[in-house]
């Protein structure tokens, strides 16, 4: 795991065909554990798991692309959440992804976690994986929440369709039954 340049650790590219079940690592000085999901989640499940990931998240991000393009409804939510705009930078590499061998088509926004903010996300989406799904073309993609050390609480790949949760103790994760 490394610092991107506004100081949110992203993975060196997490392999998704992990165990789907939590599994433990040793990163220094604690356990954590991780939740590989690649089964959409939908419905109220997905409510829930907004409500949860909001919990202990103080920031989420998520990635727009030049090359796929930008649809309406993704201009009207970025503007939904102007006033929450922590940072936003051009780039080919993010949480969950990297584009090689290519001139810059990303761009990275990082908005404020708040209950105006989460109940913006509630209202645009109702399924995980709509955060790039297969069209690319609807929601922005990719997204990610990190807690109040920058580090990442969950982080999606829709078009890949898998998610990984990363939670520090055996009780938040015993939380996630509903998933």
């Amino acid at each position: 795991m490394f610092k991107n340049k506004t100081g949110y650790f992203r993975h060196n590219h997490t392999n998704p065909q992990k165990k789907s079940v939590g599994h433990y690592f040793y990163g220094g000085k604690r356990l954590k554990m991780e939740k590989n999901i690649k089964k959409n989640i939908k419905g109220n499940k997905y409510k829930r798991l907004l409500i949860w990931v909001s919990e202990s998240s103080t920031v989420f991000s998520f990635v727009t692309r030049k090359d796929v393009g930008i649809s309406e409804r993704s201009i009207r939510l970025i503007e939904s959440l102007t006033e929450f705009l922590v940072d936003s930078y051009p780039t080919n590499e993010w949480l969950s992804n990297e584009i090689v061998d290519s001139p810059i088509i990303g761009h990275i926004y990082f908005y404020e976690l708040n209950k105006t903010t989460k109940n913006i996300l509630l209202e645009v989406s109702n399924s995980l994986f709509d955060w790039g799904d297969d069209a690319l073309t609807d929601l922005p993609e990719d997204i990610a929440f990190y807690n109040g050390k920058k580090r990442p609480v969950l982080h999606v790949n829709g078009h890949e369709n898998y998610a990984i949760l990363e939670v520090s103790s055996l009780k938040e994760y015993l939380k996630l039954t509903f998933l």
